[in-house]
């Protein structure tokens, strides 16, 4: 159960390992989640709010989905640093969520996180690069990671065959280069990752065998550049998932 007031580090009975991991800085704020987290600053309060509600409610839809088509509810996050929206997905009833991220310590907050909030034993969080995605799913989040690779058609082809369901996007776009074609790697500024428009984007979700069922755009305020200000968020259904499940 989510505890009615958010809980402290001053609170919890944790080893000095955890205690030290507990005071952050950490990627999320997990207060909506019931526990405070010392969040870092700069960009990351400000990115967080922009995002937050559409992901929750995206994910939302999404076990909204798999719970009409009938079935589990095992699901995995992509890119899933602290595993912040992986528990949201907990919290709203998954059975199952395992997040893979490549950055040790981001993955030791989850797994930290997921035992003080009770989801210690259903929750997973391994260091796996996405392109060797282990295992099959019913949902995917993939919220912040697609920007971050050279080659993100790729990663959503290869989606399509290991995710079963509804699959829930969040990535940044461009707003400096607009055009439906537009596409660069590295990104600019960069020596790593990709920046690409919205219609670049959801032409790679489209030949990747995804229908997309809904759609929003916003910006990402704490990004200064055009570049890396524009956010996109999607609710995707592979080919093969039963059509009937539709809103």
């Amino acid at each position: 159960m989510i505890a009615s007031q958010p809980m402290s580090a001053e609170s919890l009975n944790l080893s000095r390992a955890e205690r030290k991991l507990m005071l952050g800085p950490w990627y999320h704020n997990f207060s909506p989640l019931g526990l405070e987290t010392p969040q870092r600053g700069g960009i990351y309060p400000a990115n967080q709010k922009c995002k937050q509600a559409i992901l929750f409610a995206l994910i939302e839809e999404a076990l909204r989905l798999c719970r009409k088509r009938g079935g589990s509810l095992r699901g995995v996050e992509l890119f899933c640093a602290d595993g912040f929206y992986g528990m949201h997905a907990m919290r709203l009833g998954a059975e199952s969520v395992r997040g893979i991220d490549l950055d040790k310590k981001e993955l030791a907050r989850a797994r930290l996180a997921a035992k003080i909030l009770g989801w210690g034993e259903k929750t997973a969080f391994e260091r796996e690069d996405a392109f060797k995605l282990k295992g099959e799913y019913d949902f995917c989040i993939c919220a912040g990671g697609l920007y971050h690779l050279e080659d993100p058609a790729r990663l959503l082809s290869e989606l399509a065959r290991k995710i079963h369901g509804p699959m829930v996007v969040q990535t940044v776009v461009s707003l400096a280069r607009t055009n439906p074609d537009y596409f660069e790697t590295p990104a600019p500024g960069w020596t790593w990752g990709s920046r690409f428009s919205t219609g670049r984007l959801r032409d790679m979700v489209a030949k990747a065998g995804w229908d997309i069922l809904q759609s929003t755009e916003n910006e990402l305020t704490g990004n200064d550049r055009p570049e890396d200000r524009g956010s996109v968020y999607l609710l995707c259904l592979p080919a093969s998932f039963a059509k009937d499940t539709t809103p």
